[in-house]
């Protein structure tokens, strides 16, 4: 029996030493792919230091987060914010124009939500907190005090706000226009394209998608007063060039550059770390027991396989240079995910980076808009200039606009077409990377209606809903 034992007790302890030698053998092969992949990215001209994404310190007296109203929500909000003064009361659903769509904004139902026939009277509430966000929004800088260190875990209070406070913005600007008070909308609007600047100074993937949502309100405006030709020349050249000048490819690069480098130091923290990779409804010794049985080697992997899959495949597939982007090539980086052999060294790659491809739909559809608003406002200024629209986009060229900008899609001009003296279609051929002729396909079962953006074209029209050639 004792012998018996004896074989055991060395039986155990060489699979013991076994799986030690396999582990300490899965670590080194991990952390040197990884350090050979990480020498060839440093030599060119990558960072992997987080210095690389976070802004340099910036006085107060510069700096737009600084205000008071911004300030307070870092490093916790309090339980009533300020800013929550500028949130629009919630019997507005489904008061908001679309101008995908041909629809305005229903100005006689916010009448009714505020109980008073003259809006720019009762927004006058707001008066307050938006006229010291306009005032700091001119300052020359934005640093907001987010966490980086803290990776995924860090909080962006701020980020929330940016999209209440431009649909207030808008909704005054809307009021403003219909008043008549051209020059005080445009104001409104161009506090609302610095709330996306300072958004995208963030380098994060959610602060660029609330930014694109800031910069798709502020568009509604622009619409509804080219639509009733109520913009003068002198302001939809300010509109022009500020809305020219909203750069959706860079903003998506520092985006992305951003979550990379916070993937980076999240998996970094858990080599160091590893139990805080385990579920933390365990006790404290339950995790450090599963974390020593993790090699730290596939963590090293999952890293290599999120950065080569970057790399190697998402950012090839956008025209960076170009300024294109591809549905196809996009949608063979999903194919790619998604016929991926899952197994511990890219099980992280597999959770983390399907959704990449929607984000840069998202930029392509954001981008398209911009550069629609532009044309529009040329578009509009030809008109008053010579009493009509002109019958192509060449002819706004150089006195309107300096060069009319490719659809993002296939690279060809933005496609147009002269409906009336004063009316036009816009288009971008869309997702589908159809020419429709400037069709509209609605989402179905969606109400309030809203645009299927993998079907039909990108529209701008500057008629109104009644108007526009849509299918269901």
């Amino acid at each position: 029996m004792k012998k018996f034992f004896r074989r055991l007790g060395w039986t155990v302890l060489t699979l013991i030493v076994l799986v030690l030698v396999l582990i300490g053998e899965e670590n080194w092969r991990g952390k040197h792919a990884w350090e050979k992949y990480r020498h060839e990215r440093e030599t060119m001209g990558d960072s992997f230091e987080l210095s690389a994404i976070v802004p340099p310190p910036v006085p107060d007296a510069d700096n737009f987060a600084a205000t008071p109203a911004f300030a307070e929500l870092f490093p916790k909000p309090p339980e009533q914010p300020r800013l929550d003064a500028a949130k629009l009361p919630d019997c507005a659903h489904g008061f908001d124009g679309n101008w995908r769509v041909g629809r305005g904004e229903n100005l006689a139902a916010w009448q009714k939500c505020f109980s008073n026939d003259n809006l720019l009277v009762a927004l006058a509430k707001y008066d307050p907190i938006l006229n010291e966000i306009t005032e700091a929004s001119r300052r020359p800088k934005w640093r907001f005090p987010i966490r980086y260190e803290e990776n995924f875990k860090a909080l962006l209070p701020h980020v929330g706000y940016m999209r209440s406070l431009a649909r207030t913005y808008r909704l005054r600007a809307q009021a403003e226009l219909a008043a008549g008070h051209g020059d005080t909308a445009v104001a409104d609007l161009q506090t609302c394209l610095r709330l996306a600047d300072s958004l995208d100074n963030d380098s994060v993937i959610i602060s660029f998608l609330v930014r694109t949502a800031v910069l798709e309100i502020a568009i509604q405006p622009v619409w509804e007063g080219l639509a009733a030709h109520r913009w003068t020349d002198a302001q939809l050249a300010t509109l022009q060039s500020e809305f020219a000048r909203a750069d959706q490819f860079a903003a998506f690069a520092k985006a992305l550059r951003g979550e990379r480098l916070l993937a980076y130091f999240a998996m970094r923290g858990w080599i160091d770390h590893p139990e805080q990779s385990i579920a933390s409804e365990l006790n404290v010794p339950m995790q450090k027991l599963l974390a020593r049985a993790v090699p730290t080697g596939l963590y090293y992997q999952n890293l290599l396989g999120i950065e080569r899959f970057y790399t190697d495949t998402f950012l090839p597939a956008i025209g960076w240079e170009q300024r294109q982007v591809s549905p196809r090539s996009l949608q063979n980086v999903d194919d790619s995910i998604r016929t991926m052999r899952t197994t511990p060294n890219n099980i992280l790659c597999k959770m983390l980076l399907p959704a990449i491809t929607t984000v840069a739909k998202k930029a392509a559809q954001s981008q398209v808009a911009l550069d629609q608003v532009a044309v529009a406002c040329a578009l509009e200024r030809y008109r008053l200039a010579h009493g009509e629209l002109p019958v192509t986009l060449d002819a706004l060229v150089p006195t309107f606009i300096a060069k009319v900008p490719h659809d993002v899609i296939d690279g060809q001009p933005l496609r147009y077409r002269r409906t009336a003296p004063d009316q036009f279609v816009l288009y971008s051929i869309g997702w589908n990377a159809t020419d429709d002729g400037g069709k509209v396909v609605l989402a179905k079962g969606i109400n309030p209606p809203r645009p299927d953006v993998d079907k039909g074209d990108w529209v701008w029209s500057s008629a109104r809903q009644d108007a526009m050639a849509v299918e269901q």
